[in-house]
């Protein structure tokens, strides 16, 4: 009797491959997006502007209360990606949700302030020059860099009127302002 031989998996680059890939991304983003529509957080408007930097490496700014920009702040709110078929939207979401996501996928989370290793800071002559760099047009677009990298260029972010706070540099790269 014959043993059958095993199905080898696809080489990366042939089609069966890219349809794989495709599958598992698929699959990704309909876990990423359920698990931000159940715990998501209303954005309450307001007059105090925080600036998170899209995976894209374009700064965007959410409107929010002073009591949802404390929350983040304070490390009990995230701000994270909610891939949609069409594009991407970003959602205030609790850190546990943040963290869950964050162990799905790094670049998913764009801010979260956790006390050993936070995501997305960035200080206030950082977030200038981003705007500056922006407005000129010749900000860099930051290549979509693969999960398994580290995350070392990890999203930076700030909330408005964080000037004359220290700063200092986290083990991956990112810059953590403090008080």
């Amino acid at each position: 009797m014959e043993k059958a031989i095993p199905k080898l998996p696809p080489m990366p680059g042939s089609k069966a491959y890219q349809r794989a890939e495709s599958k598992k991304q698929v699959e990704l983003d309909r876990a990423l997006r359920e698990l931000v529509l159940g715990s998501q957080v209303a954005i309450e408007a307001g007059e105090t502007a925080f600036y998170f930097m899209t995976r894209k490496g374009k700064l965007r700014r959410l409107e929010l209360s002073p009591g949802q920009a404390k929350m983040l702040e304070d490390g009990a709110l995230g701000v994270v990606e909610r891939p949609e078929p069409a594009q991407i939207e970003h959602s205030l979401v609790p850190a546990a949700a943040a963290e869950q996501m964050y162990a799905l996928s790094k670049k998913a989370v764009r801010f979260l302030n956790r006390k050993d290793n936070p995501v997305g800071f960035m200080n206030d002559e950082e977030l200038k020059a981003q705007q500056a760099a922006e407005a000129a047009g010749t900000a860099p677009e930051l290549p979509d860099e693969p999960e398994a990298e580290g995350g070392a260029d990890e999203a930076q972010a700030a909330p408005e009127g964080t000037a004359g706070e220290s700063s200092e540099q986290t083990p991956d790269g990112g810059t953590n302002v403090g008080g």
